[in-house]
């Protein structure tokens, strides 16, 4: 399996459709932050048993206490929350997908794309990561060894980086998307880490402008995801 990046034409990519697809994208985010904070509330209402005193969650200790009787059930709430977020999120893979054939982008595309037998390929593939990284993640840190199951957990993201693409774009099976996504990571590892980690510190960045300027830049992980992964594998094809 070999390819080449061109960073001038995959800059080139990535700048055209950030332009057309950044303010959209960044809207979907947003939403998709409304609802996961809702049921994020929710999910901590029903794991406490529906307090009738709401205030007792703004002192600290209260808090505290809540969380260390519930260790258990807070890590599954929160990777319950993980996984829809990105199952949610996910959509902008199949929203980028359309936006070659349409004169505009529309949020409506991104929720076809996660309701869709491609979004249930994604959510399939979202779960087991989460279940694996997870857990691996719980035991090591109990045993002490909680950077090395950040390590490990950083290792499957990165190997996995263009499973959600290689479905929505090319609709592969859970087990090849996988697999290309480990056989495209390993040709050029060292580039390709870089080159994500830059992209994600730089999606992040918005956090800097009082938190909410993260709508505005979160788009680019996905937006340099697509493109990367179509500049590859459209060398593949020919």
């Amino acid at each position: 399996m070999n390819y080449e990046i061109d960073q001038l034409k995959l800059s080139e990519q990535i700048i055209t459709i950030a332009k057309k697809a950044s303010v959209v994208t960044g809207l979907y985010i947003l939403l998709t932050f409304i609802i996961l904070f809702v049921l994020y509330f929710f999910g901590m209402l029903f794991l406490f048993d529906f307090p009738k005193d709401l205030t007792k969650f703004t002192n600290p200790t209260f808090v505290e206490e809540l969380l260390a009787a519930n260790p258990i059930q807070l890590i599954i709430l929160n990777g319950c929350i993980s996984i829809m977020g990105h199952f949610l999120l996910s959509g902008i893979y199949g929203m980028l997908n359309n936006n070659t054939n349409v004169p505009y982008i529309s949020l409506g595309s991104a929720y076809k794309a996660i309701f869709s037998i491609k979004g249930l390929k994604v959510l399939n593939i979202i779960i087991v990561v989460q279940a694996i990284t997870t857990t691996v993640s719980y035991f090591l840190d109990t045993l002490g060894f909680g950077l090395v199951g950040l390590g490990i957990s950083i290792l499957i993201q990165f190997l996995t980086y263009f499973t959600y693409a290689a479905i929505y774009v090319h609709n592969l099976s859970l087990g090849k998307s996988v697999s290309l996504s480990i056989a495209l990571i390993n040709y050029k590892p060292g580039f390709l880490f870089l080159f994500i980690a830059i992209a994600y510190f730089l999606s992040l960045s918005g956090i800097i402008f009082f938190g909410i300027g993260i709508i505005l830049t979160l788009p680019l992980n996905y937006i340099v995801a697509y493109c990367l992964y179509q500049h590859i594998t459209e060398q593949l094809t020919d």
